[in-house]
Formats: structure tokens, C-alpha cells, sequence
């Protein structure tokens, strides 16, 4: 038998068993040791210390690393650029549709409720009139009414990922009211 030709039929299966090897040697690697050996050296391991080793710490890991956490971008547009989504009791699926629109990009947000005439001049004040909710505001920016593609152009161009980061949920911000109107100044005499 010719041993050139039998070559690449055995090298092949080595290979993509390797290559498979490495590929998954990456989302194995969940921890990690740090181990101070007998004469003092420290040693960073992904495989358990000797029965020698004088001081072991293991760190845990999980696949993807500083990926899985809320990034710089959404820190960084959501401290420029906060989003209040301002909705009402009857809103109903619009408003549901806007909600899960911010939450599936992972973009923290309060909510204001509009209830009281206070709210409603609140409202007017920021956008205007007619009144029509859902609205949004993304830092200075404001919308009325749902169209998925205009907000999630207005929250690109604000800086927020496309989609949300997998890992940790990234909590909404606190719902917060309306602020209330400013109290009348009081009658002169």
C-alpha cells in the first residue's frame, strides 16, 4: 500500500477532530486557578493545581466572558441619552408593542403613566398637543405614536446596540411619575 496516498485519509480526521478540540476548549473553559507554588511563584491554570500548590484560588467564568455583561454602549447612551416611555391605562397594544420593543434591545427606560390633568399638562409641555401615547423621549429627542422602525432608528442613532446583550437582564429604570405641575402662587390680598 502506498503510504502518500493513505496519508491525507488519516490526516483529515486528525485535523477536524483538532479543530473541533480547540472550538470547544473555548466554551469548556469556565475556570480558571491561581496557585502559588513551593518556592512562592504564582501560576494562573485553567487545569487544577498540584497537591503541592500552598494557596489555590478558582475563579468561575462563563462562556463569552465580559460579553454576557450590560456594555459600555448602553452605560454610555442611556447616561446621554435616557428613554421615558410615557403610556396611558387604555393604551393597550401599541403601548405593549413599544415596551417590548425597548426591552428585546435591552435599553433601560422608565415609564410614565398619563392619568391626572397634571400629567397631561406635563405632557403638552414636552410634546405638544394633540395628546397621543405611546410616546418617547431619548435625551432631548421625542416621538408620538409607535412606528417600531422611527424609534429604533432614533435609539441608534443614540447610541443603543441593535439588540440586547445576552447574560444578566439589564434592569429598567425605576417607573417614575409625571411631574406634577407647579403649585399656584398664591392670590394677593
Amino acid at each position: 500500500m502506498n503510504t502518500l496516498a493513505y496519508f491525507p485519509r488519516l490526516v483529515a480526521p486528525l485535523v477536524l477532530c483538532l479543530g473541533l478540540g480547540i472550538s470547544s476548549g473555548d466554551v469548556s473553559a469556565q475556570k480558571t486557578y491561581r496557585w502559588v507554588d513551593e518556592q512562592g511563584q504564582v501560576h494562573y491554570t485553567d487545569q487544577p493545581p498540584p497537591s503541592t500548590a500552598k494557596k489555590t484560588e478558582v475563579k468561575n467564568y462563563n462562556p463569552g466572558g465580559a460579553d454576557n455583561t450590560p456594555g459600555f454602549a448602553v452605560r454610555k447612551a442611556a447616561e446621554n441619552f435616557p428613554v421615558v416611555l410615557y403610556s396611558s391605562n387604555d393604551c393597550g397594544d401599541l403601548c405593549a408593542s413599544a415596551r417590548d420593543l425597548l426591552k428585546k434591545r435591552g435599553i433601560p427606560f422608565s415609564e410614565r403613566k398619563i392619568s391626572t390633568q397634571e400629567d397631561f399638562a406635563a405632557y403638552r409641555e414636552q410634546f405638544g398637543t394633540p395628546e397621543e401615547v405611546p410616546a418617547v423621549t431619548i435625551g432631548r429627542l421625542t416621538r408620538k405614536g409607535f412606528e417600531s422602525e422611527s424609534w429604533n432608528r432614533m435609539l441608534d442613532d443614540a447610541g443603543y446596540p441593535s439588540m440586547a446583550i445576552p447574560g444578566p437582564a439589564t434592569p429598567p429604570a425605576p417607573t417614575t411619575p409625571a411631574p406634577a405641575a407647579a403649585p399656584a402662587p398664591p392670590a394677593a390680598q
